[in-house]
């Protein structure tokens, strides 16, 4: 197998720890190569050789892969006792791996607690009793604080990714899926399975669930339940427990009973269990690389460079781990992480072991020039990132987000998607968060709140959104309408015909956006001149910030109508009719030649001082601006003409 060497100029105590694993002493060079990108975040690189030379240590990076290749070692020369603690999901996986380094040798003590992602922090971050802290989820901002408060700086080492499964007992013969929407149900508000699809036993739910300390549980309600536990934990006939096992057991009891863990627990028990399809996606190697399953989510470790410092020990066994997860996770019931991700974890132990967890490339004003920003490597970002407002930008920042980890960013990236005015709140008036999506320009009372927290808005143009107005597809007489009908339906009128004397004389059922969302914002100031009166005081109308509740209004009759994102249209559009306006469609040739009636901006906002006190907001952003077009219209959008989007990096360059 081809390979290719770099070069990683240590410090001696890092050398000296890598002797202490077996690895054998390197050798002494006096010109080393450049680091290519795939290279340790913090790795010295240099052209002639130093007053002193250091030890230095040679990595190999396989070329066909491109995964990088941490030095082998030997378990046998690896000494003192190791604690870890935390995930219940992470622990088959720690357990195994541990075997195997004892395996090979290591003859000292590994314990590894089963307490939950929570106790796992407690007691690495409170504590200080364990060395590493495995986890299901990332760690919080306030486990962090605890950290530190105890003077220990956390690494993070992505390891692996779960397909979390929610299961029934193979006794049970009505159901092998469900929908996003059914597993909310059967979680918290239904009684019996009937409550939540008539087809189903009229026989109460009996559920089984990971305790609140448990990763697994803030997973699943983060996902499921948008973060709030309340609906989980006011349930009747639960059970919670930290020990998966006793879940399993509750579950194989009963057909009727039902509940989630980790997929390596399911796999253990597979023949007893049947594991549920959510929204007709099954929890496959295939779906969960591809990102389709919807409940799969990161795994990892925690530990500190003090702490590989002080006990060799822990580098050693962290290093033999990132060197071979990958040959067990699968038959442990994991899936491996993505490419980037692993090397990025090597890339943080590497950091631990020259010191040096903080250094990113720099970005010299010699290569900004308008129009083309300096380059940004994901994976030697760092920091979280929170994004919040427009559900109509939401899809867009999404896909970007998530390429954004695709290609090696592995902290944080919250987007909540509230609305325009939610997000202007968000960022102008509790300074909660660091980017606000908008489909619509920030207002001057906007402006005004942001001033008032020390904020100056910074406007950044990302593409055009064509306003779909959009019918059931079971509706057979409508294809198109003129501005003066959609304002009729959106207001005075009661039935179709008040509409169109040769339409049906039947009520209308309207679906619109939130007040808070600027997709309602431009609907008004397009079809009603600013004036929401009309639309707010038609009959029938329901109003919602969340677009998929619109959409399953919208085809549940073919007498309802409403409007959203074309993103929105496109994602469901075998069952939806988008309306001609004033005889012209939605396409991208109309609204480049801003011929469509309902066409119009989309924007991100950020401050330069944001972008200065946290450079991975910049770095997203520079992201964002880079990649926008390549994706824009798979999301379902349209780009920015190129004035409007230079204009954008313009302000991102003014702002550095």
């Amino acid at each position: 197998m081809p390979f290719r060497k770099l070069t990683f100029v240590f410090v001696m105590i890092a050398a000296a720890m890598l002797v202490a694993c077996g690895v054998p002493e390197p050798e002494i060079v006096a010109v080393q190569e450049s680091v290519p990108d795939t290279a340790a975040p913090g790795a010295s690189v240099i052209e002639e050789a130093p007053e002193e030379e250091a030890p230095e240590v040679s990595i190999e990076v396989d070329e066909e892969s491109g995964a990088v290749m941490l030095p082998s070692v030997d378990p046998l020369s690896c000494s003192g006792d190791i604690a870890a603690a935390g995930s219940s999901t992470v622990f088959p996986l720690a357990e195994r791996l541990a075997a195997d380094f004892e395996a090979e040798g290591y003859s000292d003590l590994i314990t590894i607690d089963s307490i939950g992602s929570g106790g796992g922090f407690e007691r690495f971050c409170v504590t200080g009793e364990s060395d590493v802290a495995n986890a299901s989820r990332a760690i919080k901002e306030s486990e962090v604080a605890g950290c530190e408060a105890i003077g220990r700086t956390p690494i993070e080492f992505r390891v692996g990714t779960d397909a979390l499964a929610v299961v029934v007992s193979a006794e049970n013969d009505f159901l092998e899926s469900v929908t996003s929407e059914e597993v909310a149900m059967i979680f918290s508000t239904a009684i019996n399975w009937s409550d939540v699809n008539s087809a189903w036993p009229d026989q109460k739910i009996l559920r089984y669930i990971p305790g609140t300390d448990s990763g697994t549980f803030d997973y699943f309600v983060e996902e499921v339940f948008d973060e709030d536990e309340a609906p989980i934990l006011a349930a009747d006939n639960t059970t919670l427990s930290e020990d998966d096992n006793v879940l399993v057991q509750g579950i194989t009891g009963s057909p009727y009973a039902v509940g989630f863990f980790g997929y390596a627990y399911y796999q253990e028990n597979a023949s007893a269990l049947t594991i549920l399809e959510i929204d007709g996606v099954p929890a496959t190697k295939e779906m969960v690389d591809a990102a389709e399953y919807p409940l799969a989510r990161p795994l990892y470790m925690y530990t500190t460079a003090d702490i590989i410092t002080e006990k060799p020990q822990v580098g050693c066994f962290m290093q033999y781990m990132l060197n071979n997860v990958d040959d067990v996770i699968e038959e442990v019931g994991y899936f491996p992480a993505a490419l980037d991700m692993m090397n990025n974890a090597k890339s943080q132990l590497l950091g631990a072991l020259v010191g040096d967890m903080n250094a990113t490339p720099a970005m010299d004003d010699e290569t900004k020039s308008d129009g083309t920003l300096p380059p940004v490597d994901p994976l030697a970002v760092t920091g979280d990132v929170a994004v919040a407002g427009s559900s109509t930008v939401f899809p867009l920042a999404e896909r970007l987000a998530a390429d954004f980890e695709a290609e090696g960013y592995s902290d944080l990236i919250t987007i909540d998607s509230i609305g325009s005015g939610g997000g202007f709140e968000r960022f102008c008036v509790t300074g909660e968060s660091d980017v606000a999506n908008a489909s619509r320009p920030i207002k001057d009372a906007e402006v005004e709140s942001c001033e008032a927290i020390g904020r100056t808005p910074l406007e950044f143009r990302v593409g055009t959104d064509a306003l779909a107005v959009v019918v059931s597809a079971e509706n057979d007489f409508l294809v198109g309408a003129t501005m003066e009908e959609v304002a009729a339906i959106f207001s005075t009128a009661t039935n179709w015909s008040d509409v169109n004397a040769a339409w049906p004389d039947v009520e209308i059922l309207r679906y619109v956006p939130g007040t808070d969302s600027g997709t309602f914002d431009y609907f008004v100031e397009e079809v009603f001149d600013e004036d929401e009166a009309p639309i707010l005081a038609a009959d029938n109308t329901t109003l919602s910030e969340d677009d998929n509740v619109l959409v399953q209004g919208i085809t549940g009759s073919p007498y309802a109508v409403g409007f959203f994102g074309y993103a929105y249209y496109q994602e469901n559009a075998a069952a939806l009719t988008i309306l001609e306006i004033d005889g012209i469609p939605a396409t991208k040739e109309r609204v480049d030649a801003a011929e469509y009636p309902l066409a119009r901006p989309l924007y991100m906002y950020s401050t330069p001082s944001i972008m200065a006190d946290k450079p991975q907001v910049a770095a997203y952003l520079n992201y964002v601006l880079t990649n926008v077009n390549d994706v824009i219209e798979e999301v379902g959008y349209f780009a920015a003409s190129e004035a409007d989007l230079n204009d954008a990096i313009q302000a991102w360059q003014d702002a550095q």
